[in-house]
């Protein structure tokens, strides 16, 4: 069976409030747009004209932290390609990136033990990047083949020039943590191909496929083994918690279903994941909590349910948890409970799901500092 780790940034509108209670729309983190105004300087483009052409301000408040709506990063790739004439903009992008180009998340990857263990934090710390309601991030191994996707939803608003500078970084980025060059099996690009293509094969080494259901880096699953030049395990979790932090900052913002959210992350492990704790901890009764919920979508029993699916993928990835520290951890009395719950949302037992992604996952021990997102997939009872 192969395995799956998925980030569902996808939030359908369905699933919350009405129009008129929508969270605010999606922002990408301002490190993503710093490196574009890098590149397009290094044309001989000043950052003023094209903020000017692209009619973008930014915030008056440019911190490090800041981010920027996703309509205003779609007006900048524009602007930066009516103004260049460089339709390989986004192969350029990637091609000197740097951790700093994904704020925390960079770091956390650069200092992880080996190259799987770092893009399998991809999908778990991308809300550091990209605000949800946008794109879902995909990462997977079947045999001796690995594949990292991005996916964007298909109402969602698309650029090309994004999904190729985005695809490019990955490639890129994988290759300088690791120290070496890393020889790709195929690129995959959603979008129709550009008049010249030559540009994408010389770049990536590889076929490079357009008009595909997903923007996706394929490649031999043996890299993944690679170790990196840079890991450091300490420093590892300190961008780690530094990644969830910034998560944390933004999804507080989300409202009342976002703050829920995390404080069940928290309270899980101490058996302290019920109505009356969550409600104690945001200092209101249970019952005006139930009713904040209903106003704003997910009532309580389905953001738990969310949580412990986030968690039991999570923690079952580390093996120095045995599956009963799993059920446990998850609130579950009893081993036996959480198996059959497992089975339920997953079609397999949890230790049938370990044993699929053992050999391309040994001893990452990932539920250190990981902040886990909403994952594809049923939810646990």
């Amino acid at each position: 069976m192969p395995f799956v780790l998925s980030f569902d940034d996808i939030v359908p509108q369905s699933t919350f409030a009405p129009a008129a209670a929508a969270s605010p729309a999606p922002a990408v983190n301002a490190a993503y747009v710093r490196r574009l105004f890098a590149l397009v300087e290094r044309f001989g483009l000043p950052r003023a004209a094209l903020l000017r052409h692209a009619r973008v301000e930014l915030p008056e408040r440019d911190t490090a932290r800041s981010r920027l709506p996703l309509t205003a990063l779609f007006a900048l790739f524009r602007s930066a390609l009516t103004l260049t004439g460089r339709r390989d903009l986004g192969l350029e992008f990637g091609r000197e990136v740097r951790p700093d180009a994904f704020d925390a998340l960079g770091y956390a990857l650069m200092t992880c033990r080996d190259l799987g263990e770092a893009i399998a934090l991809v999908p778990l710390y991308g809300r550091v990047m990209f605000d949800p309601g946008y794109s879902e991030t995909r990462f997977s191994v079947e045999d001796s083949h690995a594949r990292l996707a991005w996916v964007v939803l298909p109402a969602a608003p698309y650029s090309e020039l994004l999904a190729e500078s985005l695809i490019a970084s990955w490639f890129k980025l994988g290759c300088w943590i690791a120290g070496a060059e890393l020889p790709l099996r195929e690129v995959r690009f959603l979008h129709p191909a550009p008049e010249d293509t030559v540009p994408f094969a010389r770049f990536f080494g590889c076929p490079v496929r357009f008009g595909c259901d997903e923007n996706a880096l394929l490649f031999e699953s043996d890299h993944l083994q690679r170790p990196l030049a840079q890991a450091d395990a300490a420093l590892n979790l300190l961008m780690r918690d530094e990644a969830r932090r910034i998560i944390d900052l933004r999804q507080a913002e989300e409202g009342i279903a976002g703050q829920v959210r995390q404080l069940l992350l928290r309270l899980l492990p101490q058996c302290e994941a019920t109505l009356q704790h969550v409600a104690a901890r945001l200092n209101v009764t249970p019952r005006s909590l139930q009713r904040r919920l209903a106003a704003a979508g997910p009532p309580f029993h389905a953001l738990l349910a969310e949580a412990r699916r986030n968690l039991a993928l999570l923690y079952l990835r580390d093996p120095a948890l045995s599956v009963l520290d799993v059920a446990l951890l998850l609130g579950y009395a009893e081993q036996s409970s959480f198996t059959r719950a497992f089975r339920a949302a997953f079609g397999v037992a949890p230790s049938v799901w370990r044993a699929s992604q053992a050999p391309q996952r040994q001893g990452t021990g990932l539920a250190a500092g990981i902040h886990p997102q909403q994952q594809m997939g049923p939810a646990l009872p």
